[in-house]
């Protein structure tokens, strides 16, 4: 309802075209500090974003909670016309056949309350006290249930609702002299998938392991990211790297390679934005164009950016189904799911670390330079391999590659498969240079 009063109302007052993206959530927010429950939350909102434009000139305006549409789309005419022309402006988004799919509505997390999503992060919290050396477990679930629906002028006219989880755990351990640290996060469209004990002791484990550290020079050695290290380096290839809009403003390092090899012919990377419960899934993207799969990189070969309905215009391409958007902000691109396909790289984890010295890395929050897709970055969860085997974990040790290194020379992907943000794989192994302050 509020979707159409705005675009009616931009259209009456002069828009040639009008687009509102309407979003209904309910959040519920726990926090945990020190092991207690120290706040929980839930939010009921309502955001509306609208677009119109007169010629090539766009205007947007946003409202929260409104009490009915038309304001905000009056005043995203107001903007159109105040707005300077965009000559690379063709169009609002026209309609497509959209097939709803299974897997975006979880009914627990529809219906839950406070009290169960309390008791089920509990348990994790519990669950991460494995041992008299931790000190302290800190965390936050959350849990959203969102309607979503998208209405034009042109006639785009979909909705859908949505559920999602997200939390994380960080836990602290000391012995004596002894420090370590542990943590753990997921996400998900279905609560079944989280494991809240499993989930908890993951956490407390790291932390535990972590006790023992050694340090390490520099070197270059084999090695092994773990999926939840893999979450802000291989999704950035197609987020960022092949996000058409960097391609054509020559932000990024795959400018000008389209049906270049860029990668080993044994590695394909497919964006996939319709995979049951998994976080990047949906139906149809922030703009209403059915979501699908890309072959962005095939077997070794860049083959196509991924697109909103902008970037795809401004080359003659259809939309890839990439548009990504809150109802702040106008869309941008982004990638749904980012898959790899290596089918002759499998390796079993015994395979995977059975190096005389490397690395096992579980977490890294660094991404890669986009301009030069470059990565040096910390491992800040890592433990030294010997004779295939983790021992100690790593301080202050740093890695570098560049992602054509990890895409060409990569020689093993794990088949512990897992999804992690937007990375939908394995483990993977390559050799990096490696720096750390020297050994202990």
């Amino acid at each position: 309802m509020l979707a159409e009063e705005a675009v009616r109302a931009a259209i009456s007052e002069g828009a040639e075209g009008a687009e509102a993206f309407e979003i209904r959530m309910r959040k519920i927010s726990l926090n945990v500090e020190r092991g207690v429950l120290k706040t929980s939350s839930t939010i009921r909102e309502i955001g509306l974003g609208v677009r119109a434009y007169i010629g090539k000139k766009l205007g947007m305006a946003f409202s929260t909670n409104p009490p009915e549409g038309a304001s905000a789309g009056r005043r995203a005419f107001m903007n159109a016309k105040a707005s300077p022309e965009d000559a690379d402006f063709h169009s609002l988004p026209e309609p497509r056949r959209v097939e709803l799919m299974d897997g975006l509505l979880d009914d627990r997390i529809r219906d839950i309350d406070v009290s169960e999503a309390s008791s089920i992060f509990m348990d994790s919290v519990e669950a991460a006290k494995l041992s008299p050396s931790i000190t302290s477990v800190s965390g936050i679930l959350t849990l959203t249930y969102a309607e979503v629906r998208i209405f034009s002028s042109t006639g785009v006219d979909v909705s859908e609702g949505r559920t999602s989880f997200n939390i994380f755990l960080e836990v602290a351990a000391k012995d004596g002299d002894r420090r370590g640290s542990g943590f753990n996060f997921s996400e998900g469209r279905k609560l079944d998938m989280l494991d809240p004990r499993r989930f908890g002791e993951e956490a407390g484990e790291i932390a535990v392991k972590s006790l023992d550290s050694t340090r390490i020079g520099v070197e270059t050695l084999p090695v092994v990211f773990k999926p939840k290290a893999l979450q802000a380096i291989v999704p950035f290839i197609v987020d960022e790297a092949a996000n058409a809009e960097n391609i054509q403003y020559g932000r990024s390092f795959l400018t000008n390679r389209l049906n270049s090899q860029i990668a080993s012919d044994q590695i394909s990377i497919i964006d996939d934005g319709r995979i049951p419960w998994l976080i990047g899934s949906s139906s149809f993207d922030d703009e209403g164009i059915p979501t699908t799969s890309t072959r962005v990189v095939e077997e070794g070969t860049f083959r196509s950016a991924i697109h909103n309905w902008y970037t795809a215009k401004r080359e003659g391409r259809e939309s890839t189904g990439n548009a990504s958007r809150d109802y702040r902000r106008a869309p941008s691109v982004g990638a749904n799911n980012v898959r790899i396909e290596a089918p002759n790289l499998e390796m079993d984890e015994e395979e995977l670390l059975d190096v005389r010295r490397g690395i096992l890395v579980l977490y890294t929050g660094d991404t890669p330079n986009l301009a030069t897709g470059e990565f040096s970055g910390m491992a800040e969860t890592a433990f030294l391999i010997e004779n295939g085997e983790p021992t100690r974990s790593l301080r202050q040790t740093s890695i570098a590659f560049t992602l054509e290194e990890l895409m060409k020379e990569l020689d093993g992907i794990g088949k512990d498969v897992a999804s992690v943000g937007s990375y939908l794989g394995g483990s993977i192994r390559l050799k990096a240079r490696v720096s750390g302050p020297g050994s202990s």
